[in-house]
């Protein structure tokens, strides 16, 4: 059924205050809505910038890790370093404390040819404990080199003997040949076949 309005007859009906208060609702409705957008645009930009500030704080930390790990390690390393230099060190000194000047100059005595002298010996400990003799011998004659470096290698106390250098004194000098040479050293015991003899005694 269609509503006719015919305002000139009674009773009258008027939908204005239902218009007003409809338009009301829907101002407010609008306004509410406006606000809601911008808090809902204000709440995202305030989670982007918090999400930012957390990726940031979470990168630095990530980066201070591992600086801290690299100091450790490098910490870590340098007192591996330390001790290993420390141990090679206490390694030397007992070394240097165990040589025996007795055996050596005992085993040269028995290995040199009789007429090689010594004039100079000088011990030398590397990092492994290895000892290295340093050598200054004196001959008359130059085939001495050769009989002197063939004996201390049928030793085995010496290993990988060098000779170093060649050297022919003054005439009239009493030994007119000298000769350096140099060489590995294990000091192992004499036994008692080749303890020492004069070099009268040697054969």
């Amino acid at each position: 059924m269609s509503r006719t309005f015919n305002f000139a007859r009674r009773p009258f009906h008027d939908d204005r205050p239902v218009f007003l208060a409809t338009g009301l609702l829907f101002f407010f409705g609008a306004v509410l809505m406006v606000a809601n957008l911008r808090v809902f645009t204000e709440y995202r930009r305030e989670v982007a910038d918090t999400r930012a500030d957390i990726a940031a704080l979470e990168d630095r930390q990530t980066r201070a890790a591992r600086k801290a790990d690299a100091a450790k390690a490098a910490v870590s390393a340098y007192t591996l370093s330390a001790l290993a230099e420390e141990s090679r060190g206490l390694a030397l000194l007992v070394a240097e404390r165990r040589f025996s000047w007795t055996t050596l100059l005992a085993r040269l005595e028995r290995t040199l040819p009789s007429d090689v002298g010594l004039a100079h010996l000088q011990p030398r400990f590397d990092k492994d404990g290895e000892v290295l003799l340093d050598m200054q011998l004196y001959a008359r004659k130059r085939e001495a080199v050769v009989q002197t470096i063939a004996a201390l290698a049928r030793d085995p106390a010496f290993g990988e003997v060098d000779l170093k250098s060649e050297t022919t004194a003054d005439p009239g000098m009493p030994d007119p040949f000298q000769f350096s040479l140099s060489s590995q050293y294990e000091p192992l015991p004499l036994s008692r076949a080749g303890a020492p003899t004069s070099r009268g005694e040697r054969p």
